[in-house]
Parts: C-alpha cells; sequence; structure tokens
C-alpha cells in the first residue's frame, strides 16, 4: 500500500542524483547525412524518398523511412532525431526495429513543427542491440515529411535507468527539473549514500499528476500541483547505508510533472508530544524543525498554520472542529511528520 508522505516549501536543496549532464556515446553512421541517402531507406516507391541540400531528406506521399542501422552502446538513453513538416496536419510515427527479429516496437509520436526540430527517441530498453527507426509518417495529400539528421546516439541522464515516456532535463518553475509528458515514465537514479540520520530519499514535483517512489522499503505516492512544488520522502529500509530511489511519473492527460531536486536524504522530524484542549493543539517538534511551518488541516483545507520557532514549541488554534490532520511540513532535509487529532 502506498504512503502519502509530502509538504510544499521553498526549494533550497543540495542535489543527490544530478540530472546530467548529458554524454554522446556513439555516431550513427550517416546520421549528419554526409554520405547522401547511405544506408537510408524507404518502404514505398523509392522515388517518394528525395536528398536535397541543406542537407535534408524529403518524404512524400506518406512513405515509411527507416533509419542507417545503429548499434546501441550500453547505457544508451536516447538517439535525436530532427524532423519538420512544412504545412499542417503531420503526425509521424516512430517506432523501434531490432535487427534480432521481433515485430517493430512503437516508442513515440510527435506533431513536427513547420521547420525541422529535434526529438529525443526513448532506446533506453533496446541498449546493447543494432536497430533501426521506422519514421511512419501521416499527412495530408501533397505534403511531406523533411527529416535534418539522425545522432548521435546519447545518454541525457547517466547512470540512471529510463522506460517509457523520455524525460527532458529543463528550466521548469525557477530551477532545473526533469520534464515527463506525453506518458508515464518510469525512471531510477544511480545508488546514493544515506548518512545518519538520515533515513528518507526526498524529491519534489510540481506540475499535474501523480508520481510514486520507492528507495527499497514502502512506497510512497505524492499528487504534483500547478500551484508549488511538493516534497516527499521514500523511507530508507533501516540499516542500508546506500539506495537508489525509483519513480513512477504518471502525468495527467495533456499536462507536465516536473520533478527537481530529487533524491536528496532526509531525516525524520520527531514530533515528541502533541495535546489538543478543545480546539488548540500544543505540539513539542524539537528544535530541528525550527524554521519549518505547522499547520492543521480538515481535508484538503488548511485551518490554521504557523512557523515552528527556534525553542521547537507550537500552538495552533482552529475556529473548526472534528477530525484534522497536525503537520509539520518537511523541506529537503527534514521529512515531513504528521499526527492525526480530534478537535472539539
Amino acid at each position: 500500500m502506498l504512503a502519502i508522505a509530502c509538504g510544499s516549501t521553498a526549494l533550497s536543496a543540495p542535489i543527490g542524483a544530478p540530472f546530467g549532464p548529458s554524454v554522446d556515446l556513439a555516431p550513427v553512421p550517416n546520421g549528419d547525412l554526409s554520405a547522401g541517402l547511405d544506408g537510408w531507406g524507404v518502404v514505398g516507391p523509392a522515388s517518394s524518398l528525395v536528398f536535397t541540400p541543406g542537407p535534408i531528406i524529403s518524404a512524400s506521399d506518406n512513405v515509411t523511412v527507416l533509419s542507417p542501422v545503429i548499434a546501441l552502446p550500453p547505457g544508451a538513453q536516447v538517439v535525436p532525431v530532427s524532423i519538420g513538416a512544412p504545412g499542417a496536419n503531420t503526425v509521424v510515427d516512430i517506432r523501434v526495429r531490432r535487427l534480432s527479429g521481433g515485430g517493430d516496437v512503437e516508442v513515440l509520436t510527435i506533431v513536427p513543427a513547420r521547420g525541422v526540430t529535434r526529438f529525443d527517441v526513448p532506446v533506453a530498453q533496446f541498449a546493447g542491440q543494432s536497430i533501426r527507426l521506422v519514421l511512419d509518417p501521416t499527412t495530408s495529400i501533397g505534403r511531406r515529411m523533411i527529416i535534418g539528421g539522425l545522432g548521435p546516439v546519447r545518454s541525457v541522464l547517466p547512470g540512471w535507468s529510463l522506460e517509457g515516456a523520455q524525460p527532458s532535463v529543463v528550466a521548469a518553475w525557477g530551477r532545473l527539473a526533469l520534464r515527463v509528458e506525453g506518458g508515464r515514465a518510469r525512471l531510477a537514479t544511480p545508488p546514493m549514500q544515506v548518512a545518519r540520520p538520515a533515513r528518507f530519499l526526498g524529491f519534489a514535483v510540481r506540475g499535474s499528476g501523480v508520481v510514486t517512489a520507492s528507495a527499497g522499503g514502502r512506497g510512497v505516492a505524492a499528487a504534483a500541483v500547478d500551484t508549488g512544488w511538493t516534497w516527499a520522502y521514500a523511507p530508507v529500509p533501516a540499516g542500508r547505508l546506500s539506495a537508489a530511489l525509483a519513480l513512477t511519473v504518471d502525468p495527467a492527460a495533456g499536462s507536465t510533472v516536473a520533478i527537481g531536486p530529487v533524491a536528496t536524504a532526509a531525516r525524520p522530524i520527531v514530533l515528541q508530544r502533541v495535546s489538543v484542549s478543545g480546539r488548540t493543539v500544543a505540539a513539542v517538534v524539537g528544535t530541528g524543525a525550527a524554521g519549518l511551518r505547522a499547520v492543521i488541516r480538515i481535508g484538503t483545507r488548511t485551518v490554521a498554520s504557523a512557523t515552528v520557532p527556534r525553542t521547537g514549541r507550537v500552538v495552533l488554534a482552529s475556529r473548526v472542529g472534528g477530525r484534522a490532520t497536525f503537520e509539520v511540513v518537511g523541506d529537503a532535509t527534514r521529512a515531513t511528520a504528521r499526527r492525526v487529532v480530534r478537535l472539539g
């Protein structure tokens, strides 16, 4: 069962698993079109594939284009391809064809702009194999797809494992982040040290969707919202001094989820004492929680809040009663703590 453990706060943490820099692993033979159409293929009339100065390949009549053979080295994650579609109403399905056999595997569907734009084709699941990319356009009558080049084979997030939708490294809402859109993505960081007293790997999310995570122990789920960054914390099993953070990112339809920073080690906040008198909550949360925000929530509504002082003692009074949650909202290095309370 997934337990939600999160809190909204400003971001000011070191990143445990860096977002790059990307590394070029291998060229694509004639990916730069320096040898014309050598190695490229077409399913359909050969006359529909034309090489023009630029260099550019122009494909008309909805023909399917085959890339040169690409030997993917270990660690390969993406193959960039530059595609455009003068005019409008063009969709390109991109599939991977393994030379070892088996059916084509669809990995990406794009809607190209009028000019040539680079798209990263996810190939991590095929690393170590030889493949061809299958570029299958659907265009209006008289329209064409243009190809401006292919490659090199690249690792966008060295040391990470990737599956599903390809994340991109972008500046999102004021900081470097991983952006996921267009479907589910499964990511896993390299193993990181978790020094005591830290017991969690933390990650921040924003956008619209749900992120589930595990550091080898109990899973956590965090809802990404557009109004601010939310921290969530995956517990590290007792006794482990290193752990990797596995993330499954599910953006809402037509939306984006940003993750950043990721996998920072966080220590737990200890609620030493929580007492209730009527609709007032008095808590001792320790000096280590100083500066964090303490809140009382009824459902999703915040009914009282205050900043934890240096003494680590906080008192909150609510105007409404009922079943509520007292919470000290964590940050990158301090994990959120909560307690269910009954207000009179």
